[in-house]
């Protein structure tokens, strides 16, 4: 178990995080609709460039 210690360790603050930042996402609040509308933004962009280029 000595030997592991630090894979466990990482491997809980790994998956805590993960909750964490899922259970805030999840929601309908402040910020799940922030990070919902600059994926959006950015997705709307990325597409607009890729249109411009294929169009010359």
């Amino acid at each position: 178990m000595k030997h592991y210690g630090n894979a466990i360790l990482a491997a809980v603050t790994l998956l805590l995080l993960g909750a964490i930042i899922y259970a805030a996402l999840s929601g309908d609040g402040y910020v799940a609709d922030q990070f919902e509308a600059s994926l959006k933004g950015f997705f709307e962009q990325m597409n607009t460039v890729a249109g411009m280029a294929s169009a010359s």
